[in-house]
């Protein structure tokens, strides 16, 4: 690459995000009886009237779709019955085979893609991740898509060694902003023990800050570091009791937080760094 490089990918993230998008529009109409890509990408479905209803990113596209391709697992059948269910629509309701997949491979940047759709789109069955992108209506460029795809890993290597550049922080004294992005925590004896993603950097860094139920960090620490037992609360391993709860956040205290914001790419510069660096309780893409 000569001129496209990590800065310059997050610096026009949505010129990028925007050009996914519109090449995933474009692409090939199939349905879900097709075969698909075991590559990873994203997808967007149509109903019979080619009206956009939902977007997806996956890290196996054939089994995402395969997963929508029935009733009770998919997501975004579920969504459609529960937006109609009060209305007259329901009672000539489409069936999964009514709807449509086009798909693309997306080597870096799938999840933002999904967010960027959703708005930008919009798709109206996606439930989740609303309001994570602004609505764009600015230019397109194909040939920096494609440079971009084809050269992930050149990228990935550029944001490990900007983000191996930056300074950690104490756990309490660490400022974090409301971004998405990587997160890196490091224990000064256990050495690095959790590397994380989020829409919402600081929106994690509190909730590993205090109690245990929504946080896996926290379950992890209590579990595979100082061996609580988890306990149950509706048929869910969710919290530690009150003593064992401030023990892990006197562990946290003595750790470093490092966040590193990201535009476009975090879920697969997440996936590399577990990968490279093997964290301690990391249990995803960690093999």
């Amino acid at each position: 690459m000569t001129t496209i490089n990590w800065n310059f990918c997050q610096t026009n993230s949505d010129i990028i995000l925007n050009t996914g998008v519109e090449l995933l529009k474009e692409s090939t109409k199939t349905t879900f009886d097709n075969k698909h890509s075991n590559k990873c990408g994203n997808y967007l479905i149509s109903d019979k009237e080619n009206k956009w209803k939902y977007i997806g990113e996956a890290k196996n596209i054939s089994k995402r779709i395969k997963q929508h391709s029935k009733e009770k697992t998919s997501t975004f059948y579920k969504n459609y019955i529960k937006h109609n269910s009060n209305t007259q629509n329901i009672q000539n309701k489409l069936s999964i085979n009514d709807f449509h997949i086009r798909s693309i491979q997306t080597n870096i940047g799938r999840k933002e893609i999904e967010e960027f759709g959703i708005v930008n789109i919009p798709a109206n069955l996606n439930r989740f991740q609303k309001g994570k992108r602004n609505v764009y209506t600015g230019k397109i460029n194909i040939n920096v898509w494609k440079e971009i795809q084809n050269n992930h890993e050149i990228l990935l290597k550029q944001a490990k060694q900007k983000l191996l550049s930056l300074e950690n922080n104490k756990w309490f004294d660490a400022d974090i902003k409301s971004k998405a992005g990587i997160y890196w925590v490091e224990h000064p004896t256990k050495g690095l023990i959790y590397i994380g993603e989020s829409s919402n950097i600081f929106d994690r860094y509190n909730t590993h800050s205090k109690t245990t139920y929504f946080s896996a960090l926290r379950r992890h620490i209590g579990e595979n570091i100082l061996g609580f037992k988890l306990q149950t609360i509706k048929n869910k391993k969710r919290y530690f009791k009150d003593n064992e709860d401030s023990n892990i956040t006197m562990f946290i205290q003595e750790c470093s937080f490092k966040p590193f914001y990201v535009n476009f790419g975090r879920f697969e510069l997440e996936e590399y760094l577990i990968k490279t660096y093997k964290p301690l309780l990391n249990r995803k893409d960690n093999k």
